[in-house]
């Protein structure tokens, strides 16, 4: 009799393929530019990537047009960012964010002054 399998062929495929985040700054305009997933996985990188965006005192723009995934969590990271920028600060402008993330927004945080999101 053999023994079990420490892990089903699925689980060992997400353990060595574990969730990705890329982000590289930019300048014109002012933000970052995400591709990947936001996940379990990768919400640190995230919320280290948008702490650089918090002390900015101008409007800050991500685009999100390679994010394949976020989840409640990543995008409730974004909103907390949003909203401990200065009071002086601009909002962050979404562009072409992942359907996932609209809902998201949609359901939990309807009105936000401090984000705008844009669809081109």
């Amino acid at each position: 009799m053999e023994p079990a399998p420490s892990a089903t062929p699925a689980r060992r495929a997400a353990i060595s393929h574990p969730s990705t985040l890329r982000t590289s700054r930019t300048s014109s305009p002012f933000g970052l530019r995400c591709a990947g997933a936001v996940d379990f996985t990768t919400r640190d990188a995230w919320r280290s990537a948008l702490a650089e965006l918090t002390a900015a005192k101008r409007e800050a723009h991500l685009d999100l047009s390679a994010l394949t995934f976020i989840d409640v969590h990543g995008t409730s990271i974004l909103v907390e960012a949003a909203a401990s920028r200065a009071p002086q600060a601009p909002r962050i402008v979404l562009h072409r964010p992942p359907p996932m993330m609209l809902r998201i927004l949609g359901v939990f945080w309807p009105s936000l002054p401090t984000i705008e999101v844009v669809h081109t």
